[in-house]
């Protein structure tokens, strides 16, 4: 079988570099628009970049995106859950300082300011493109630790397919999912999925690690994401692009007694969450010359319930307005720039903002020249936000094949985190004299592309001022009131690397993540990362059997800011496995933590335990 094939096809999450030996091997075909934020082809990316494909998802039989994340370079996870809430940590950095796009467009809450990463579905995606590093110097606020760009555009192929599953936990699934050229100029494509499960229990008691045995935290969510795209003639492309997600999740809400010093668990909790994103493009492309226009609206909107409180809603709405232009001026040089406005709108029921809205303009050009074994890119941006004033950013990378099979390349570049409304203006807390945290980063990496293995390597250093840290008011009344400070500095460090062997119809990758992340002030770590991180991968396809094994061990790591409350290290083993019946029906299985560790990620939770998963695909 031609390796690239075999590649693409039995590659799992864990098998992923800076990019597959599959893209590698069929790299004039394989085009990303993240890096840039115009297409070019991968082997001209400079910084690191994994594509994963809707194949690869398949093949993992991932239930969500953390899930889906979880096995990237780089990337630690915590969740406690399917549909529960998780965190993702990118080189040490939190999940405030990773930007998350759906086709090219921000989303995220405006008033936590970040993704809610456990709703955003998997429904219609077809790949996920996610770069490392800053770049913020193309995409503004939060881009300091890297980009993942959630891509669900149709992709020129007829689909029409049906899926049904069960599990563990009373977990479900249902889908639907076709896409097709509805004439000679016209192509729409539509998916909609429902999943959820009655739950694991989730909450840990304050004295010991003895769970909630009648309080189970279960979970359900609906989701549909649908195109329609014309090509009005032979430079203009319009389309309408959407997605709708609504979910349902049961939760222990902790709280913190100040009087006891406990966590005091406050359980039949609810969390609901609406999220959506509605996007107009017109691209033009014409000779050289390329230029696109996007205007989009999305929100993120949550709703917070229990026995003991009122509903608690936090609600925000954002506006978007992007005009992207390039131009090859030679066959070797590129000139980008574009032209970007948002507007932000929160609302809360736990009183009223000082400031309800707020808009940013922003402006970048970036530059990238390719020759031979050589390769440079430069940008800048500068934004202009309503609430704090004016933020500068740049980026610079190069490359240089030292050999047919071997590349080095270096990037550096600077970063900032806009505080958010809850920062700046949370009812009788905010702080209004917040500026933005800002970073600075470095990295360099080395990268082989051999008959039947390919590495990566790659070091980075990277530091955050003006951090923004909530404390009391009072120091020796923690109880009292709360507000925000620029006040913290990290730094990050660590190196990234991996090795894949292929031989035949069988792909080996092992993984290896160090992470130095601490406080600068104290050198203590940071809280829930651990320094080591270790994956490996095994795929293997027989006729019309394919099999998937994966391991992720993650080191200890600590739940407080003085290191003394350590998590333990633990691995965790999946296996999965599929078989095509015929080419219309294919019926796969999934055994999650296979071996039933037991673990947390963080300390007042517990995580799913053995689980198994069935469900069968009926294409037509």
């Amino acid at each position: 079988m031609n390796r690239s094939i075999l590649a693409m096809t039995v590659a799992s999450l864990l098998s992923h570099t800076s990019y597959s030996y599959a893209q590698e091997v069929s790299a004039d075909e394989t085009m990303v628009v993240t890096a840039n934020r115009f297409e070019q082809s991968i082997k001209d990316v400079i910084s690191p970049i994994t594509i994963v494909t809707k194949e690869e998802l398949e093949l993992s039989q991932v239930k969500s995106l953390p899930e889906a994340l979880r096995s990237l370079p780089g990337v630690q996870v915590n969740s406690v859950g399917f549909g529960q809430y998780s965190s993702v940590y990118v080189r040490g950095s939190s999940s405030r300082h990773l930007l998350v796009l759906i086709n090219g467009v921000r989303i995220g809450s405006s008033t936590a300011g970040e993704a809610n990463f456990s709703q955003i579905p998997l429904t219609g995606v077809e790949r996920i493109e996610f770069i490392r590093g800053a770049r913020a110097a193309l995409y503004g606020s939060d881009a300091i630790s890297g980009v993942i760009n959630i891509v669900t555009n149709y992709q020129g192929e007829s689909i029409a397919e049906v899926t049904g599953g069960m599990g563990s936990h009373g977990y479900y699934e249902a889908g639907i999912n076709a896409a097709s050229d509805l004439n000679e100029n016209t192509w729409g494509k539509v998916s909609v999925s429902v999943n959820g499960d009655s739950g694991a229990v989730s909450a840990r008691t304050s004295t010991d690690t003895t769970p909630f045995e009648d309080d189970k935290d279960g979970y359900d969510k609906a989701s549909v994401v649908a195109e329609i795209g014309h090509q009005v003639n032979d430079a203009l492309q319009v389309s309408l692009q959407g997605y709708y997600h609504k979910g349902n999740s049961e939760y222990d809400k902790t709280n913190f007694d100040f009087g006891s010093f406990t966590n005091v668990i406050q359980p039949n909790a609810e969390s609901e969450s609406t999220l959506y994103n509605f996007a107009g493009k017109a691209k033009y492309l014409n000779g050289s010359y390329f230029s696109e226009l996007t205007l989009a609206v999305n929100a993120d909107k949550g709703r917070d319930s229990n026995d003991l409180e009122d509903d608690s809603r936090f609600e925000s709405e954002r506006n978007v307005a992007t005009w992207l232009h390039s131009y090859k001026l030679t066959n070797d040089f590129t000139f980008a720039g574009g032209l970007e406005w948002n507007e932000e709108k929160v609302s809360t029921t736990e009183g009223t903002y000082i400031q309800e809205s707020r808009d940013n303009k922003a402006l970048f050009v970036t530059a990238n020249y390719v020759v031979e074994q050589f390769a440079t890119e430069a940008s800048v941006r500068t934004d202009d936000n309503e609430s704090y004033g004016r933020s500068n950013t740049w980026q610079l990378g190069a490359s240089y094949k030292l050999s047919d099979e071997i590349k080095a390349a270096a990037n550096v570049g600077t970063g900032f985190k806009a505080p958010t409304f809850n920062d700046l203006y949370y009812p009788d807390a905010g702080n209004p004299n917040l500026q933005p945290e800002e970073s600075f980063g470095y990295e360099l990496g080395f990268h082989g592309y051999h008959d039947s293995v390919e590495w990566q390597v790659t070091g980075y250093k990277s530091e955050i001022d003006q951090l923004i840290a909530w404390a009391p008011v009072d120091p020796n009344n923690t109880a009292g009131d709360w507000i925000p400070s620029n006040v913290n500095k990290a730094e990050m460090k660590g190196i990234e690397s991996s090795i894949t062997f292929y031989l035949d119809n069988v792909s080996n990758t092992f993984g290896y993540d160090y992470v130095d992340a601490t406080d600068s002030s104290t050198g203590k770590q940071l809280i829930r990362r651990s320094k080591h991180v270790a994956r490996w991968n095994l795929g293997y396809q027989l006729n019309a059997w394919q099999l998937d094994a994966t391991a992720v061990y993650r080191g200890k790591s600590y739940e407080d800011a003085d290191n003394t409350n350590e998590l333990e290290a633990f691995t965790l083993v999946d296996f999965a496995a599929s078989y095509a019946f015929s080419e219309q029906l294919t019926v796969r299985g999934r055994i999650h933590n296979a071996f039933d560790e037991e673990y947390t990620t963080q300390e007042t939770y517990n995580t799913m335990g053995r689980s198994y998963y069935l469900n069968a695909t009926y294409a037509f």
